[in-house]
């Protein structure tokens, strides 16, 4: 064997039993890391089926109570709230609506009102206030108007979600209270509000038209 070939030998040799080394010494981690990576991938994998198989039951069992809705308002109420105590929070809290509405639907207003309390809590603030808006507006024939107009105070506000429906309602309660005054002040904002809806800006003059002239004989504006 010739002198270059016996130290290629040798030089190869020392550089597997480098390798070797090196394997015995990290081997295990990198085993332990491939494993870790497989296992993250197939819990990846496994979470993603799961919530697309949790969203797609949300959706079936939420479809299903709205279809009972229009023959059969308090199974549909029973299904919805039966939905609410198992679905993630947004479903869960837009169930809560529907049970409520379903409720009251089926006469029992008061349940209705008891389940939009829960809903005010939520951390959601459009369905908090959604929620808020509907509960004066399930008591507003039989609440102190006072009060009524209290809780309807931050939900008319410039920023807030429904202001526009909550000025509607803050002017029934107005005139529930008797203060026509109050009430022809925010009809004529809702009217002339260009960012309102046209189903709520035409309701607001309808009830313009219908408290006639002003007290001082002006006539209502238009």
């Amino acid at each position: 064997m010739k002198a270059e070939e016996f130290f290629r030998e040798v030089e190869e040799e020392l550089r597997q039993e480098r390798m070797l080394g090196l394997w015995r010494r990290f081997g295990p981690y990198v085993i332990g890391l491939a494993v870790a990576i497989v296992l993250a991938t197939a819990a990846k994998v496994g979470y993603e089926s799961w919530r697309d198989k949790r969203m797609q039951a949300q959706a079936e069992a939420f479809r299903a109570a709205e279809t009972l809705l229009a023959r059969d308002p308090a199974a549909a109420a029973a299904a919805f709230r039966e939905l609410a105590g198992w679905a993630d929070e947004g479903v869960a809290g837009l169930a809560r609506l529907m049970a409520a509405a379903a409720l009251r639907e089926a006469g029992r207003r008061d349940e209705a009102r008891a389940v939009l309390a829960g809903n005010a809590e939520l951390d959601d603030p459009a369905l908090a206030a959604y929620a808020a808006l509907l509960a004066v507006q399930y008591g507003i024939d039989g609440d102190d108007p006072a009060a009524l107009a209290r809780r309807l105070t931050p939900l008319t506000a410039d920023d807030a979600a429904f202001r526009h429906s909550a000025r509607e309602l803050a002017a029934l309660v107005a005139l529930r209270r008797g203060d026509r005054g109050e009430a022809r002040r925010l009809l004529e904002r809702l009217r002339d509000d260009a960012t309102a809806p046209e189903t709520l800006r035409r309701r607001a003059r309808e009830l313009l038209e219908s408290l006639g002239p002003t007290t001082d004989g002006a006539g209502p504006s238009s």
